[in-house]
């Protein structure tokens, strides 16, 4: 029985280090495509016509989006680990199931926001530019707002497992 708690407790603190890890990961790469997306002084016009090179924020973009989906599903099977291992039965969950809500929604804006910037910072040619032929830049704090969104996704879902932990332990402690 203590070796399979120790075996569980292992899986637990391998998945739990590695969702922490990717979500910091993506946060990080928010923050460099803030400091790499095109600027204004890189537009080029020529008449009506614009032109807009790719930058290196569409490369961190992608990165960004990667480790958010990867984390993302590593937090959410985190979750349904803690919730089978707790051996907690009761409809008292709803609590751990909203965070988990509040993570997915965090989650979506965050991969709407990054993946629109992201395509915005890719080659704009001339007269095609982003949308109809014109060319579009990333306004400021867009990239951070999404790795604000990560880091509230990874708190979400490690709050609720913390949940679900714990409400575990409480119903644990009152049998004995």
């Amino acid at each position: 029985m203590e070796k399979q708690h120790k075996t569980k407790a292992i899986y637990h603190l391998f998945g739990t280090t590695i969702f922490i890890s990717l979500a910091i990961a993506s946060f990080a790469f928010c923050v460099i495509c803030e400091l790499k997306k095109s600027k204004k002084k890189e537009l080029r016009i020529d008449g009506e016509l614009c032109y807009l090179p790719q930058s290196q924020a569409f490369g961190y973009g992608i990165a960004a989006l990667m480790c958010s989906s990867i984390a993302q599903i590593a937090g959410t099977g985190l979750f349904i680990y803690c919730r089978r291992s707790t051996d907690f039965k009761s409809s008292k969950t709803s609590l751990a199931s909203i965070l988990l809500l509040l993570s997915w929604a965090s989650f979506f804006i965050m991969i709407i926001l990054t993946g629109t910037a992201t395509s915005m910072n890719r080659r704009q040619a001339v007269g095609e530019g982003w949308v109809d032929g014109v060319c579009y830049l990333v306004k400021n704090g867009v990239y951070i707002g999404s790795g604000a969104l990560v880091l509230i996704a990874m708190s979400s879902t490690l709050m609720s497992c913390y949940v679900m932990i714990n409400k575990s332990r409480a119903v644990h402690a009152q049998v004995k």
